[in-house]
């Protein structure tokens, strides 16, 4: 019996990876050149990677803050962009734009294609538009200084906290302007989670690995309970070696060996225009499980559009010492002594 189900086991695998190669040569052939000029050969380089969808809005702090804590060169793909989403990140330095037409749900095909053609070998960075990463002391050190240190440490990524930040008004009334530092208009957190093991696949290898993971947050507590919790950790930054598998969603990763030092991504999605997301992508139901998760949020908008994040418990951020008490960065005695070095040099 055990060798039948072996074999079932392993023909649904072969049949999986057929059809997941398939759909990926579909999907990737639909990416166009649209801002597209040579690539250095520089594997010094550390690289962004990102997907855009109607993000004129967040596009110009995004620019400005990834520029400023070192990136060098960044790598978007436009899914159906109906603003100003092209034009503004054209006018920057070091960005290469692809554009697709294709439905959402294949989003990571389009992602492993430019990694692998852009990204191979090298420190890359993955980011929605509406995340900021940053790590322990990011204040005043630079990506390429916690790199040097990941690769003295011998480890190729950094699992990172999805931190929501919100205000301490209702979400519509939460104004921004582009170009500002979100987190002035959305300051607010909430400090406790949970923390457990996840199971997720890789598709390189078709197996099941577990990793820890965080979930809870303010999700949890201002919409409830899901069949399916929000995963609230993210690999952000890893080396993009060959055997390393990251899932779709950057929510984990394999064959990677995971510092101990742990970063935070602020997500800075609970703008005013957030309500507006929230409709338009149940309309499009092209998000994870025909947008599960926006479906999930529209249950407790439905109640008051008035809806406020805040609680009397909520964080306001002050730096990342602050995360680092509240155990939602992490650092060691090692990076700590590394950091105070490169500080007394500057």
């Amino acid at each position: 019996m055990d060798i039948i189900k072996k074999f079932a086991f392993n023909r649904l695998r072969d049949i999986s990876k057929i059809v997941h190669y398939i759909k990926r040569k579909k999907s990737v052939k639909k990416l166009k050149k649209v801002n597209f000029t040579n690539v250095p050969d520089n594997k010094d380089e550390i690289r962004l990677f990102a997907i855009m969808r109607n993000e004129e809005l967040r596009l110009p702090y995004f620019f400005e803050y990834y520029k400023k804590i070192g990136v060098d060169r960044f790598f978007i793909i436009d899914n159906n962009s109906s603003d100003n989403s092209v034009s503004i990140a054209s006018k920057n330095d070091n960005v290469h734009i692809y554009s697709t037409t294709d439905n959402f749900k294949n989003f990571w095909f389009w992602m492993e294609y430019l990694l692998k053609k852009f990204g191979s070998d090298q420190w890359c960075l993955v980011v929605d538009i509406d995340e900021l990463f940053a790590f322990p002391y990011s204040e005043k050190l630079k990506l390429a200084d916690l790199i040097n240190f990941l690769e003295k440490e011998e480890s190729t990524s950094i699992r990172s906290f999805l931190l929501d930040m919100y205000s301490e008004k209702s979400i519509k009334s939460t104004h921004y302007n582009a170009g500002e530092n979100p987190l002035l208009q959305i300051p607010f957190f909430d400090s406790s989670y949970e923390t457990g093991n996840f199971r997720f696949i890789d598709k390189k290898s078709y197996s099941f690995f577990d990793t820890k993971s965080f979930t809870g947050g303010m999700r949890k507590r201002v919409f409830g309970d899901i069949s399916i919790p929000h995963v609230l950790s993210k690999i952000s930054l890893f080396k993009n070696q060959k055997q390393t598998y990251l899932t779709d969603g950057m929510h984990a990763i394999n064959n990677s060996q995971i510092s101990n030092i742990q970063g935070a991504v602020f997500h800075t999605k609970f703008l005013f225009d957030f309500i507006e997301e929230v409709n338009e992508e149940i309309k499009r139901e092209q998000h994870f499980r025909n947008a599960f998760y926006y479906k999930h949020y529209e249950k407790e908008i439905a109640k008051t559009e008035d809806i406020n994040l805040y609680c009397e418990s909520s964080v306001k951020y002050i730096d990342t010492n602050q995360l680092i008490n509240l155990g939602i960065m992490a650092t060691t005695a090692s990076f700590d002594n590394y950091a105070q070095f490169l500080n007394k040099e500057k």
